[in-house]
């Protein structure tokens, strides 16, 4: 009697093995410190690895590289507190794809509380995960969680009826296992689902088909779960189906999710439909997925007739082609669609609208979708033509009283010169019609008319190049040169001689490219203008002329202990002087000359007293050669 028991034993334990072998789960167990001792044939196979191979902490070596770290620490955690173990990572197939496995695994305790063991499943669910990156994508990056529960595992005969079944269903569904064998377990199954559902699995045991189905299972508090029932066919040599393995996959979070992102998917067509603008999509090629409803009442068409007669056929025939070839540089860029064009209203009216698209990209940068905005701006359009036809009309009224304040402020800067000119020349006149006629004066005035003519002419050749805005004769210069050069200019007016002038260069300036005579106008100018400020002053006059780099170019300082500026901007107005002689128009041309120069002339006062004039101007287009 004990020898037959025995042998009921071994059979069993072989029966038991071979469904745990048979099993499509990848099942294993592993001592209480967490060492795997055992891996079934379906892991074996799976990993394409002997045994000896996965024992202990091998197995690691199948996990995803960037999935180790994170899953051994959360497993070990598990270990440490003598609880359930659930999650996913991806694990290496025989052929070297990595696939997305749920793994569970359970304390197994003896009658004292000790944990004795470790069990373990290890359920693919990747083509779960890659049905949520689809769904994703077709939600346009909404994020779906998907909380797996334990799948169930049960063994059937050819004819489908139920010969064993997981310890975790009876758990779940309340049922005992001697209620659960042949079709017990389908009592459980939802009334609006069960005849469905049971049609499909006969289906599948008579044509010997894979089964994959979804229904509602009752649990033992009465709710309802959704689960994907996966069921494969084990065969013979001779291709006889001998059994039918099955799992159920609890999906009820993913109904769930699913639900919701229906609710939410409608809410946003809502939106859509909502907004005050012409709102649509396109594909990645420009293909037309979606208008809402505002585009097709502006154009008055239906969406039928706007696909077949195209978004061009509702522009103005002038801003088809520009608009079409924007498009079309878009989608083949990548970069944002940005334009604006005139559309026909239902009514006929062409008005204008301010289009804007972005591409919707994946997580790799891939575009996924076109969305663009569409806005009516015709209105500000219009006002917008009409305040530039005033500013036209108001730029060129302006220009004109320029002109005129202009002409009579050359007038007073020619009309020294002028003058001197005709001095000198009744002055050679009457060195001539002396008796006898004095040669040598004579000369000295000629020479004098002579000069002058030419400063005459030397000026109004700056001046038609400032109009221009342009200069002559553009090099590199180096501008302590030039400094110096006016310093010396200065000094030879005997009443400028007494205030002193100090330079201070920084070491290696590089070369500036400019106008040498233009830029030696403008110092001289400076220079000069800080002279008149110190005269009267009751302290030692000094002038500093400071010359260093900055992060922009080179910035020269003309630096005065004079009274300062009451008004550091309007000082370069036109006409705006402090000088009961002048006309105010230096510093007006000389800002002028220096922005011509793409640089910048500024004042500032100094808090202990003095003017600041700055010029700074941008360095040589050439080689940062230095002095």
């Amino acid at each position: 009697m004990a020898e037959n028991d025995d042998i009921l034993i071994a059979d069993q334990s072989l029966t038991l093995r071979q469904i745990i072998d048979s099993s499509p789960a990848l099942l294993h167990t592993a001592r209480p410190d967490g060492y795997l001792d055992f891996f079934n044939q379906t892991w074996l196979d799976f990993a394409g690895e002997p045994l000896e191979k996965l024992l202990g902490w091998g197995w690691i070596s199948c996990i995803h590289p960037e999935d180790v770290e994170a899953f051994v620490q959360k497993m070990r955690e598990s270990f440490a507190k003598g609880k359930p173990f659930q999650e996913t990572s991806r694990v290496r197939r025989a052929d070297g794809v990595y696939r997305w496995m749920l793994h569970l695994k359970v304390p197994i305790f003896d009658r004292g509380g000790n944990l004795i063991k470790w069990n373990g499943s290890s359920i693919d669910i990747d083509d779960q995960k890659r049905a949520e990156e689809t769904l994703r994508k077709n939600e346009g990056e909404l994020r779906i969680l998907i909380d797996i529960i334990p799948a169930y595992v049960g063994t059937a005969l050819p004819d489908g009826s139920v010969d064993f079944i997981s310890q975790s269903w009876l758990d779940y569904s309340g049922q005992t296992r001697e209620e659960a064998m042949g079709w017990g377990w389908a009592v459980t199954i939802h009334l609006d689902d069960v005849d469905e559902s049971l049609a499909k699995v006969r289906a599948g045991m008579t044509s010997g088909e894979p089964v994959n189905q979804e229904m509602r299972c009752r649990r033992a508090d009465g709710a309802y779960h959704w689960f994907l029932n996966r069921s494969l066919p084990l065969r013979d040599d001779e291709g006889k189906i001998v059994k039918w393995y099955g799992i159920l996959f609890d999906i009820n979070s993913l109904k769930e999710t699913e639900s919701a992102l229906q609710i939410q998917e409608h809410e946003l067509l809502g939106i859509i439909e909502t907004i005050p603008s012409m709102f649509w999509s396109t594909s990645p090629t420009g293909e037309i997925t979606h208008l809402n409803q505002k585009v097709l009442d502006y154009c008055g068409v239906s969406l039928e007739e706007y696909h077949d007669r195209g978004w061009l056929s509702f522009l103005h025939p002038d801003d088809r082609e520009i608009s079409a070839k924007a498009f079309a540089r878009a989608i083949e860029n990548g970069e944002p669609y940005d334009i604006m064009y005139r559309v026909r209203r239902t009514d006929g009216d062409y008005r204008w609208q301010h289009t804007r698209a972005e591409a919707l990209r994946d997580s790799r940068g891939k575009i996924i979708q076109w969305y663009g905005l569409s806005i009516d701006i015709d209105e500000g359009k219009r006002a917008e033509d009409r305040l530039r036809d005033t500013r036209i009309k108001l730029a060129k009224t302006s220009r004109l009283a320029t002109v005129a304040e202009l002409a009579g402020s050359i007038a007073h800067e020619l009309n020294q010169p002028l003058m001197s000119i005709l001095a000198n020349a009744q002055a050679a006149n009457r060195w001539l019609n002396a008796t006898p006629p004095n040669v040598t004066e004579m000369n000295s005035s000629i020479e004098r008319v002579i000069r002058d003519a030419r400063a005459a002419d030397e000026a109004m050749q700056h001046i038609r190049a400032l109009f221009k805005q342009q200069s002559f004769h553009k090099k590199d210069v180096r501008i302590p040169d030039i400094l110096r050069e006016v310093v010396r200019i200065v000094q030879e007016d005997p009443r400028k001689r007494d205030v002193l002038i100090e330079c201070r260069f920084e070491e290696s300036l590089p070369l500036i490219f400019i106008d040498r005579i233009q830029i030696q106008h403008v110092f001289m100018n400076l220079i000069v203008n800080a002279i008149e400020a110190l005269e009267g002053q009751q302290v030692a006059r000094l002038i500093v002329l400071r010359a260093a780099t900055d992060s922009n170019g080179i910035l020269i300082q003309v630096i005065d202990n004079g009274p300062g500026v009451d008004d550091p901007e309007r000082i370069f107005d036109a006409f705006m002087t402090t000088k009961q002689k002048g006309m105010g128009i230096g510093l007006t041309v000389s800002r002028s000359i220096v922005e011509a120069h793409g640089g910048r002339l500024w004042v500032e006062n100094n808090q202990t007293g003095g003017a600041t004039f700055n010029v700074a101007l941008p360095l040589s287009h050439a080689s940062p050669a230095k002095i």
